[in-house]
C-alpha cells in the first residue's frame, strides 16, 4: 500500500519507495528545542512512512540527544555495555550508541578487537532495535558524523514489514498456522541478542548457547497503533517460536524470510553528506547495515544513534518481567 501524501504546514516529504520511506525538508535544526508542531509533524510522517531521511541536519551529540528526548519519554542508553567492560567513546553521554568502526581512542577497529568486529556482523542481518529486551524500541535516530569516501559502501537498508504483513500469501499463512497450531496473530517469538550474534559469526560465537540467557517474547503479528496497520514483527533476534525448538522453528523462519526479503519491500538509503540523519520506526520497519563495501578497516565511518523506548500498548510484548536488559556473553576461547 503506497503511503498517502501527508499535508504538513512546514515540512515537505519526498517519497523514496513505492510503499514507504521519505526524504524530509523544512526542519530548522538550529532551533532548540524543535517546536512542538514540527515534532508532531515528524512523528506523523514517521508513522506513515516508517523511515525519514534528513540531509545535512548537522547535529552534535547534545542536540542529537535533545531531539530524541522530544520524540520519546525514555531513551535507551549504553550503561549495560559500560557495565560489561566495553570502553566507550562517550561515557558521559550514555544515550549515544556508538555504531562506528572506531574504538574508544578513535582508532579504526581491527582484528585486534575480535569481539567488537565479529559482534558487529549481527548488524548485517535484518532486525528491529532492542527486540531482544522486554521493552522494545520505537524510534532510532542515526546520524553520520564522518562518512567514508563515496563508493566504498556503508549504505543502510530498510524493509517494509507492514506491507509484507498485508501481502502475506494465504497459503503461507495457512502453512504456518497449521505447523504452529494457532492463528498467526497469536504466535509468539522468543528473541535473543546472542542468537543474532551467533548467526552473524557462527565460528566466533560457537561456544555461546542463547538459551542460557532470558529471551524477550513478542507477537509475530503486532498492530502498529499509530497507522492502524499490522506489522510482521520478525527479526534475526528470533530464536524460536513459543512451544517449538530452534530446530523446529528454523524451517518456518526461513519461509517467512523468503517472503519478507523480496526486493519489492527493500529501500536502500545512501549516506551522502557528513551530517545526514535517518529516523525510523522500529515497530513498522526492519533495517540492516550492509557489508558489501570496501571501507572496512581502511576508512573511518563514524555513526552515532539514539533510541527511544516504545510507548505503545505493545511496548512490553508478552514479557511479564521488564526489569532486565540483555548483554553480550563472553566468548570461551
Amino acid at each position: 500500500m503506497a503511503p498517502s501524501k501527508l499535508e504538513t504546514t512546514q515540512l515537505s516529504a519526498r517519497p523514496l519507495h513505492d510503499t514507504f520511506g521519505a526524504e524530509v525538508e523544512g526542519v530548522d535544526w538550529s532551533e532548540s528545542p524543535i517546536s512542538a508542531g514540527i515534532i508532531a509533524e515528524i512523528k506523523a510522517l514517521a508513522s506513515e512512512n516508517g523511515v525519514l531521511v534528513f540531509r545535512n541536519a548537522n547535529l552534535d551529540n547534545d542536540q542529537h540527544i535533545a531531539f530524541a528526548r522530544q520524540l520519546g519519554k525514555e531513551l535507551y542508553d549504553v550503561k549495560a555495555h559500560i557495565k560489561a567492560g566495553r570502553a566507550m567513546r562517550f561515557p558521559e553521554q550514555p544515550e549515544i550508541f556508538d555504531v562506528s568502526n572506531l574504538d574508544d581512542k578513535g582508532n579504526i577497529v581491527t582484528d585486534m578487537d575480535p569481539m567488537r568486529k565479529e559482534g558487529n556482523k549481527g548488524n548485517f542481518l535484518w532486525h528491529a532495535d532492542m527486540t531482544y529486551n522486554p521493552h522494545r524500541a520505537l524510534y532510532s535516530i542515526l546520524r553520520a558524523v564522518q562518512l567514508p569516501p563515496k563508493g566504498t559502501g556503508g549504505e543502510t537498508q530498510y524493509l517494509d514489514s507492514r506491507t509484507a504483513c498485508e501481502e502475506l500469501p494465504p497459503a503461507l499463512r495457512a502453512e504456518l498456522e497449521e505447523a504452529l497450531g494457532c492463528k498467526l496473530e497469536q504466535v509468539v517469538t522468543h528473541n535473543s541478542l546472542m542468537h543474532n550474534r551467533k548467526l552473524g559469526s557462527p565460528d566466533y560465537f560457537r561456544s555461546i548457547e542463547p538459551l542460557d540467557q532470558p529471551m524477550a517474547k513478542y507477537k509475530l503479528v503486532t498492530p502498529h497503533e499509530k497507522s492502524n496497520r499490522d506489522n510482521l514483527y520478525m527479526t534475526s533476534y528470533a530464536h524460536h517460536f513459543d512451544g517449538k525448538s530452534w530446530e523446529e522453528s528454523k524451517p518456518l523462519f526461513d519461509k517467512l524470510w523468503d517472503h519478507l526479503t523480496q526486493d519489492k519491500y527493500i529501500l536502500t538509503v545512501y549516506w551522502e553528506n557528513d551530517g545526514d540523519m535517518v529516523l525510523w520506526d522500529n515497530t513498522a520497519v526492519l533495517h540492516r547495515a550492509t557489508d558489501s563495501g570496501s571501507y572496512g578497516s581502511k576508512y573511518v565511518r563514524d555513526m552515532r544513534r539514539t533510541t527511544t523506548k516504545d510507548d505503545s500498548s505493545y511496548a512490553f510484548g508478552e514479557n511479564e518481567d521488564h526489569t532486565w536488559e540483555a548483554g553480550i556473553s563472553k566468548v570461551k576461547t
